[in-house]
């Protein structure tokens, strides 16, 4: 590691009191046995932990170490204790309190002292998912396709006696299995079918307690959309949507425990799972109780995944927040995300980190985490390219340009890590993995949610569904902007816009339209649109076209619009509505008189 210039530590008085305490207690009680018994000792602060180089970062894996990473002034953010901070000064690093974050970690407790009125619970998801599914069944499915640690072992306790019987891992599945291809469910066991997958999970840090919120408002959307919007319509019809709201169930309750009376109404910070016996035999792995926003017990799942299973980017202490596991894909949790993922996608990509998938690979998977503002692409636990890594950077990108995030490889903008899960998608299958750090806090009022996070993320998600079908080709063509069908007169009037200007700012070549039947299939009739001002020669172009509908019932139907560029590429589809009246003109035959 290269040395750290010092800098200067700025305390804010009540920290600065609680620290000089919490330091007078550590120099008071050198009979203290280990790091778990002094962690007690004073009330926890989050430090910027200042580097020089990116890759210095993997040395912090034995704390929590936030996923956030201030790329201009080169620091982290780190949850810590007295303890904890002159270790870092004794292994040479430069740190300062965060006095924002620190703010942040204190009051965590008022923001959420409605837990349970706003947040859901696990138990409100999963109600949730049951009642939507109840409402709609030939569009939802709800599908348990694991046990969570806990349930596995026929319950669990906490150190403070707290128990509780475990959950089943579940997913809602989305599409409409009236239209051929979908994927077939018995119990856990799903077969996979023939329409394009997009995966959303979220919740695999548990304290992360905003995403599951997110994936649920994108179920609701869809559900909602559909025979409403053409869009949430042609989606459900032709892809399938699967989501997991809450990747770590017992984390989560761990999360909610926390914010009972019984200990103060202040949420745990548990990330990992529930296990703290890794052995069997009886013995806790961690000692630490109640779980601190920087000592815990349990799995990092996002760090158990067996692809790239392993150091750096990972911890072997099971108090530390990064802890990988006895071995690769140990948990419960872990391996029924697995098998459930490769059951949903084809496996498109050689054994080598230098076999690409195929242009024409299906399906987008993106993992919701906390916080950071960043759109994540593979690869996570080495710094090497990913061989699809200039279609991976497109996609992040034009994700980016929805919520305004940074889109990045974590070796450039984060740190390196280890058996994570868009690692095992995208290294395993060949799916374009994507991961989402959400916002600026793990606990933020709830308010936030549909004032930024939801507005921010929800047009990413909804084009990551439009891409799944062939996302490394479909995001670099232009996007269908606008689509509108209006009466003129007697016809109908196709109105778009095609914009390419955030899809690599190429200058549009064609657009069509079909009616009922989306473009992809094959030998369906296609009509042009043209250029407003007769030529096509820009990134950006309105265009417009008559509809055809001659032969069309009278009713509703759905008409669908793509744009290509000038290099060839189709972009994703867009629809719209439009109605065909039918045609009431009366004709009436009257018997002539002839005066003879």
């Amino acid at each position: 590691m290269k040395p750290h210039q010092a800098h200067t530590i700025i305390w804010p008085p009540a920290l600065l009191a609680a620290f000089l305490l919490g330091g007078l207690i550590w120099a008071q009680s050198a009979a203290l046995p280990n790091r778990s018994d002094a962690l007690a000792a004073d009330a926890p602060f989050v430090l910027r932990v200042y580097y020089h180089d990116i890759g210095d970062l993997s040395a912090l894996q034995a704390y929590d170490l936030w996923e956030y990473n201030n790329l201009q002034e080169r620091y982290v953010l780190v949850s810590a204790d007295a303890l904890i901070y002159r270790e870092l000064i004794a292994n040479g690093w430069s740190v300062a309190i965060d006095p924002v974050a620190t703010e942040q970690l204190g009051r965590s407790a008022e923001s959420l002292r409605t837990f349970f009125g706003d947040y859901r619970t696990v138990d409100e998801l999963y109600a949730d998912l049951a009642a939507w599914a109840a409402a709609s069944p030939s569009l939802a499915e709800v599908v348990d396709y694991g046990q969570s640690y806990c349930l596995g072992e026929g319950g669990c306790t906490t150190p403070g006696g707290d128990s509780w019987p475990g959950f089943p891992l579940r997913a809602i599945r989305l599409t409409n299995e009236a239209v051929p291809g979908s994927s077939t469910i018995a119990g856990a066991t799903v077969t996979r079918g023939t329409k394009p997958v997009f995966f959303l999970m979220a919740g695999i840090h548990a304290r992360e307690i905003t995403t599951p919120e997110i994936a649920m408002r994108f179920v609701r959307q869809l559900l909602d959309g559909y025979g409403n919007d053409a869009d949430a319509t042609w989606l459900l019809d032709h892809h399938e949507i699967w989501v997991v709201p809450t990747a770590n169930p017992d984390g989560h309750w761990l999360v909610e425990l926390g914010a009972t009376d019984a200990y103060g109404g202040e949420p745990f910070f548990q990330r990992k799972n529930a296990n703290n016996d890794v052995e069997g035999d009886g013995v806790a792995d961690c000692p630490f109780w109640p779980p601190s926003s920087f000592a815990q017990f349990g799995i990092d799942l996002n760090r158990n995944h067996s692809f790239g299973w392993g150091p750096p980017g990972s911890s072997d202490g099971p108090c530390d927040m990064t802890y990988r596991g006895p071995s690769a894909a140990s948990e419960n949790e872990t391996a029924a995300m697995e098998t459930l993922i490769a059951a949903l996608f084809a496996d498109r990509r050689g054994p080598d980190l230098t076999d690409p998938a195929p242009d024409d690979t299906s399906g987008v998977f993106i993992t919701l985490h906390s916080f950071g503002d960043l759109v994540l692409w593979p690869w996570g636990h080495v710094e090497d390219l990913a061989p699809n890594v200039s279609d991976l950077r497109a996609i992040g990108d034009k994700f980016a340009t929805y919520n305004g995030y940074l889109s990045c490889q974590p070796s450039v903008c984060l740190y390196l890590s280890n058996g994570a899960s868009d690692d095992f998608a995208y290294g395993e299958l060949g799916v374009a993995a994507f991961t989402f750090e959400v916002g600026d806090e793990f606990m933020p009022p709830f308010g936030v949610l549909d004032d930024e996070q939801w507005p921010d993320n929800a047009p990413a998600l909804r084009y990551a569904a439009k891409i799944a079908r062939a996302p490394y080709v479909t995001v670099h063509g232009p996007d269908a902007l606008g689509v509108t069908v209006a009466a003129v007169g007697e016809a109908q009037t196709v109105t778009a816009t095609i914009d390419a200007t955030t899809n690599g700012g190429r200058a549009i070549a064609a657009a069509h339209y079909t009616i009922d039947t989306p473009p992809w299939i094959e030998d369906v009739a296609a009509w042009p649109l043209s250029p407003a001002d007769g030529i096509f020669d820009s990134p950006t172009e309105p265009v417009t076209a008559d509809v055809l509908t001659s032969g069309l019932a009278p009713g509703r139907h759905t008409l669908f619009v793509r744009g290509q560029d000038e290099d060839g590429n189709w972009g994703p589809v867009s629809a719209v509505f439009f109605v065909v009246i039918p045609n009431l003109t009366e004709h009436l035959y009257l018997p002539t008189v002839i005066d003879r």
